[in-house]
């Protein structure tokens, strides 16, 4: 869903980034709605209260390089199968940028555990 808005606001181009301002917000606001949402979602359907201290930078990481690195080294808009490539690009880095937080609090787990 990310990248495909990412896609819509990058295909409206001058329409949207008038300014340098706007394209900062638009540029923050796209990985700060994946933690948001999840959080919410975890804690509504799983009574689970995860800890934006590790999503905010777990979402930053898989969009800042996964995502930029694919789309500054892709072919043009029109080759739309690169483009869709991106999703699992974003979804592979989010799980290695995942990784040393949940490797974290495994291990903290287990020494307050003995």
């Amino acid at each position: 869903m990310i990248a495909i808005l990412m896609l819509l606001l990058l295909s409206l181009g001058d329409m949207i980034f008038e300014s340098c301002g706007s394209a900062a917000i638009g540029f923050l606001c796209i990985p700060l709605l994946p933690p948001i949402l999840t959080r919410k979602i975890w804690e509504e359907k799983l009574n689970v209260r995860l800890s934006l201290y590790h999503l905010i930078p777990t979402s930053f990481g898989t969009f800042i390089f996964p995502v930029f690195g694919a789309t500054f080294g892709g072919p043009s808009l029109d080759e739309y199968s690169y483009w869709l490539l991106l999703i699992p690009f974003a979804a592979l880095g989010g799980v290695f940028w995942s990784l040393p937080f949940a490797g974290w609090n495994y291990y903290k787990s287990s020494r307050n555990s003995e």
